[in-house]
């Protein structure tokens, strides 16, 4: 069956648009204002960013995106080749000719059958989908490594885990940038840290040293939830490989053939909406052209010998020259169609020519064009934009937090109002009705409905996460400590507690450089992560096994806090929770100054954000 494109009347909302917009604005180093207008990102906004790319939510997100996109770019390298083939025929090919030339090529079939697509393409691998038995078997394999995932990721950072299911299970969910979340850090994280101190001490006590590391007992590096996790990362890894054993190409049935079609139609429809507001604007088209290139322009995704003068990827010019507003929706998408798919193609080798460098060249040079097809679609086609499968992508650990303890919350609650309708009906209160109500869903959101409303904005200037969000409606003190509180908050939850995840994403980046230098294909980021975290928490083992306890030694034991010899507690800096503990307390007093300076110097109101005389802007 040929690729069917299509256009829908209601899929580009103005809600949509601008989350396309912003997204490229983001990318490209720009910040809304407000409206259309933006301006370059700070520093301190750009760090922020990249601190908080170390989250397991991104590395999903992006496998998930970026797995379909380079599916999409194969379909049409492929399809181009059968259009043409058709010119040369002077006919149309019939379905098995076309099915043979394009969907069941060697080009679709390698993007079909990537780990990342495997794991993260929804429906395609089932047998209502048309999927072979052993690639509904390959599917269920990935599937247990996504499970395995979430294990890692819990065992990875069980304080932080563990801090945020006691918040969740207590307060429902809380915003992390508001007051209660720091009050919250204060008083829990100290408990954890010596409540897993303590586990994880004495069940170092009762095992045996039968062997030392650098002079300290492998049961101090055995035992530890590092450990786990990379143990966890490293079963990871082998079922992504179980998965890619398995899985074989098929000829693509008529109903996955019909799923990547309406993903391909609706990423030409937003590409296009995007491609409207841009053509013949200059300023536009650089902005779109540095969005492409990444976030953090560390390094270029597209290399200038694929960019024009003004250093705008060839892929856009080729794209927006075949745009005419004037004409319909579908017939720009046709002609998209025919001008993405003539950029990507590349001179296969032939007959002598074909040697083994050579086949391996031609190989990488179709991942580099197809890499440029995912940096174009990528900036209306990513999960700041819109994610429609987030929910079924969670891993356990997210869904522990972030659905089960809610759940605990409102259970807990649920069964309290039963015991309080009677003291209501004896003391004529209404706690069994505040109970219910407090044990809700509705109630959340109907909250956080009123801290994004503008008629309520004078009740919610005092609030931590309205601080935090409209800064620029206080004065310059508290303006100061409100980033001060906001940047140790983001230190302690991505930084301190993310001491895991920021080891891991070291070894996942030199995975996906050695995959992308010597590899022919797109780098796998769902075995990148795997990698990067049987690496990373072995090495944060050994470093809370041997190399503090050496330094503890060196510079004196850590002080215990003794309770009449029935429960000694180690306070140690070593200790992930006691040093969250620490930070904390100065994180919650900053944010309390910030709310007490706000009341002193008073608020500027609701006003929107403004641009500095003389600030570059953009309007978009």
């Amino acid at each position: 069956m040929a690729l069917q494109i299509t256009a829908s009347h209601d899929l580009i909302t103005s809600t949509l648009d601008r989350k396309m917009k912003n997204n490229i604005a983001r990318k490209s180093g720009l910040k809304q204002v407000t409206g259309d207008v933006y301006k370059r990102r700070s520093n301190w906004q750009k760090a922020c960013d990249f601190i908080q790319a170390s989250r397991a939510v991104s590395v999903v997100g992006k496998a998930h995106f970026e797995s379909k996109q380079y599916a999409q770019a194969a379909i049409l390298r492929k399809n181009h080749q059968a259009e043409q083939r058709t010119q040369l025929l002077d006919r149309d090919l019939t379905d098995e000719e076309y099915d043979a030339q394009v969907w069941n090529s060697n080009g679709v079939q390698n993007r079909l059958t990537r780990e990342d697509f495997v794991r993260y393409s929804q429906n395609h691998y089932t047998a209502k989908a048309g999927a072979t038995p052993r690639n509904v078997r390959a599917g269920k394999i990935s599937h247990v490594g996504h499970a395995l995932h979430g294990i890692c990721e819990m065992n990875a950072a069980p304080t932080g885990m563990t801090y945020n299911i006691l918040r969740n299970t207590t307060l429902g969910s809380v915003d992390e940038k508001s007051t209660k979340n720091k009050a919250l850090m204060f008083g829990l994280l100290g408990f954890i840290g010596v409540g897993t101190t303590e586990l994880l001490g004495a069940r170092i006590r009762k095992a045996a040293d039968s062997a030392t590391f650098m002079g300290q007992g492998l049961s101090s590096v055995l035992i530890a939830f590092p450990i786990f996790s990379s143990f966890m990362g490293l079963i990871g890894t082998l079922t992504g490989v179980a998965s890619q054993m398995v899985v074989e190409k098929q000829a693509v049935s008529p109903e996955q053939q019909s799923g990547l079609s309406e993903d391909l139609s609706k990423n030409l429809q937003k590409l296009l909406s995007q491609l409207k507001s841009i053509k013949d604007k200059p300023e536009l088209i650089q902005v779109m052209g540095k969005a492409m290139q990444g976030r953090n322009h560390i390094v270029n995704k597209i290399k200038s010998d694929s960019c024009d003068a003004q250093g705008v990827p060839d892929i856009l010019n080729d794209v927006l020259a075949v745009v005419d507003p004037t004409k319909s929706d579908i017939e720009n998408m046709r002609a998209m169609k025919q001008a993405l798919g003539s950029y990507l193609q590349v001179e296969k080798p032939e007959g002598r020519q074909a040697t083994m460098w050579a086949r391996y060249q031609y190989a990488k040079a179709v991942t580099t064009k197809e890499s440029h097809y995912v940096a174009l679609v990528s900036t209306v086609d990513h999960m700041e934009v819109a994610y429609p499968h987030a929910a079924a992508l969670k891993d356990a650990r997210r869904w522990t937090e972030e659905k089960g303890a809610p759940r605990v919350h409102d259970a807990l609650l649920n069964n309290l109002a039963k015991p309080a309708a009677l003291i209501d009906r004896v003391a004529n209160t209404n706690i069994s009705t505040t109970l219910k109500k407090w044990g809700s869903q509705k109630y959340r959101d109907e909250q956080a409905a009123k801290l994004t409303d503008p008629r309520r904005a004078s009740k919610n200037r005092f609030k931590g996460e309205y601080m935090a969000k409209n800064s620029h409606q206080y004065r310059p003190l508290t303006r100061s400590l409100i980033r001060v509180a906001e940047g140790m908050r983001l230190f302690n939850m991505n930084v301190v507690l993310a001491s895991n995840a920021n080891l891991s994403r070291i070894f996942n980046n030199a995975t996906l450089q050695t995959q992308r230098t010597l590899g022919t294909g797109p780098s796998s980021r769902v075995m990148g992560n795997s990698v990067g975290r049987f690496f990373g928490g072995a090495l944060l083992a050994i470093i809370f096994g041997t190399v503090i306890p050496i330094a503890a030694d060196a510079t004196g034991h850590p002080s215990t806090v003794s309770t009449n010899g029935k429960l000694p507690v180690d306070f140690s800096m070593t200790n992930i929770g006691i040093l969250m503990f620490l930070l904390s307390t100065p994180t919650l007093a900053v944010q309390g100054l910030a709310q007490l300076a706000a009341r002193i110097e008073g608020w500027e109101g609701n006003i929107n954000k403004t641009v500095k005389n003389g600030t570059p802007t953009i309007t978009f």
